[in-house]
């Protein structure tokens, strides 16, 4: 929260915010990390001291399958997320120790990078959509976690990591509380007069069995998760991972107040997208709907598009006199005066610096 409310109360405060929030960054991933691991170990447990069990999303399945898959993947991604962490405070500390020309270099410079990231990510996922985060998400929240107990670590599970095909063929074993561990697939198993007896009192065994039932995602193959590209595919997501850089290039040529790179940029991205959908649109009639993983992609690149609003000229033109008259309205009136006075302090920012509305 002191990063959002930073920017506009002291001389190069929005520099501290963003220091702040980079190295919030670093650490929240390497606290989620820290995390996984010890899912892995069994050494979570609740406040009361009882086992987590954790559901691992698809996203997750998919990610942690790609970068077991290849350390290059994995050391490209966490270089990619590294960059998309620190970019706007490399641009602000540019800007104030060597001034305008040497950030649209740097600007540059940090496009083509993550551009060459992202290509190399393309070709190490075998032709799959790249995610605008390529790293796992946090499993559990830690604030539910407690101190653990010696039971604990037998019967913390993490569900759904190694599920579906992935896993090699083998057997099993029985833990403590009578649960059978399947060994390839990572998948527990009560046993039948268990839940018989569980269920025997109030005859709701056909709840039990609908509450256990696993959607197809969290058994599949993780790399099913997300379909190879076609040509046509392939040809949209290159579009997409292009398109900042032609935007920086068009910047650096003709200046913020030209049309044409911003024109070009949004027909770039629509051509993209349009391209993915009708790849992907033509893979779900061959095999089956779109998967979540894809879903919530599109879904965020679609709200991407709402940066344009803010990206110059656009933003000169319509868009900033129309917030600054919300701003002033909102100044007036009792808890909306918070609002307010954040759209103010982050007017300038989004105007003079590129990565807060890069969308890259």
């Amino acid at each position: 929260m002191l990063t959002y409310i930073l920017p506009g109360r002291f001389a190069d405060s929005e520099l501290a915010s963003e220091a702040i929030y980079t190295l919030l960054s670093f650490v929240g991933v390497y606290h989620d990390g820290l995390l996984t691991r010890a899912a892995k170990t069994g050494l979570l447990a609740d406040k009361d001291g009882r086992p987590i069990e954790i559901e691992v999303s698809p996203f997750n399945r998919y990610q942690t399958r790609l970068s077991k898959q290849s350390e290059v993947y994995r050391i490209t991604a966490l270089m990619l997320s590294g960059l998309q962490f620190g970019e706007k405070l490399i641009e602000m500390a540019v800007v104030k120790k060597y001034g305008e020309k040497m950030r649209w270099k740097v600007v540059c410079w940090i496009e083509v990078a993550k551009v060459v990231l992202r290509l190399n990510l393309l070709q190490l996922s075998g032709r799959r959509m790249v995610t605008g985060s390529v790293i796992p998400e946090r499993l559990v929240d830690p604030a539910q976690l407690g101190p653990v107990k010696p039971t604990a670590k037998a019967a913390t599970t993490v569900r759904g990591e190694a599920g579906g095909m992935d896993g090699k063929a083998g057997g099993g074993m029985m833990q403590a509380d009578g649960v059978w561990k399947g060994e390839r697939s990572g998948l527990k198993f009560r046993a039948v007069r268990d839940i018989l007896s569980q269920t025997e009192e109030s005859a709701n065994l056909g709840t039990y069995v609908s509450a256990e039932a696993r959607h197809p995602e969290t058994v599949s193959p993780a790399l099913s998760l997300v379909r190879q590209y076609t040509a046509l595919g392939v040809a949209g997501e290159l579009l997409f991972i292009l398109r900042p850089i032609l935007y920086v290039v068009g910047i650096r040529k003709l200046g913020k107040s030209d049309w044409r790179p911003w024109a070009l940029s949004l027909l770039v991205e629509l051509a993209s997208r349009q391209m993915i959908r009708t790849d992907l649109h033509a893979a779900s009639d061959r095999e089956s709907p779109k998967r979540s993983v894809e879903k919530d992609e599109l879904s965020r690149r679609k709200w991407l598009f709402l940066y344009y609003l803010l990206r110059s000229p656009f933003f000169d033109r319509f868009t900033e006199s129309r917030m600054t008259r919300v701003a002033d309205w909102c100044s007036n009136k009792p808890l909306l005066n918070l609002v307010g006075a954040l759209i103010h302090d982050y007017l300038p920012l989004w105007q003079q610096y590129y990565f807060y509305t890069s969308a890259s």
